[in-house]
């Protein structure tokens, strides 16, 4: 099977089609600059989400940088806790490990609506803003969470793309 990874410029495709992202009509694909503290966006490294407990050792982003991720069909994802928002059978999902090296504010950031859980030692960790991304940035959507420092899960679920750039950053 032959995976797409998406960049910059195969986000600006999906916003002009309509398919992931509400992007201005004004938006020109590669000449956007992203603002301080989403450089990590723009070049996103290879990474396939884990569809179960023993595959999240082998699926683990870095702060700050943006994966390129491949998700399942959500029928062959088995979640630590079902998400709220599952998706139907034509959806996908997966889950990701990411490590909060010090308590702080952690965003996670998507090119679109897919549903995200955040999974720690404490359970299911509550999100303290939602917001999009800056414009022309093919982020569509930020959600922040207040951890502790720890190993988390990060679950995506109901996502209509099976390829997506995903990144968690510290917040200052």
């Amino acid at each position: 099977m032959k995976r797409i990874l998406l960049g910059v410029f195969s986000l600006a495709l999906l916003c002009s089609t309509g398919t992931a992202l509400a992007e201005p009509e004004s938006c020109t694909p590669g000449t956007t600059s992203l603002p301080a503290g989403y450089e990590g966006w723009s070049n996103p490294t290879p990474l396939t989400a884990a569809t179960d407990n023993a595959g999240l050792s082998a699926s683990h982003l870095t702060l700050n940088h943006a994966s390129a991720v491949h998700l399942a069909h959500t029928p062959d994802v088995h979640f630590l806790q079902r998400p709220a928002e599952p998706g139907g059978s034509v959806s996908y999902g997966g889950m990701i490990a990411f490590e909060a090296p010090k308590s702080g504010t952690y965003r996670i950031m998507l090119p679109n609506k897919t549903w995200i859980d955040v999974l720690g030692q404490a359970g299911l960790a509550v999100s303290t803003n939602h917001q999009h991304g800056p414009d022309c940035s093919g982020i569509r959507k930020m959600v922040d969470f207040q951890l502790p420092a720890g190993q988390y899960t990060l679950q995506l679920a109901g996502s209509g793309l099976q390829d997506m750039p995903v990144m968690v950053s510290a917040l200052p």
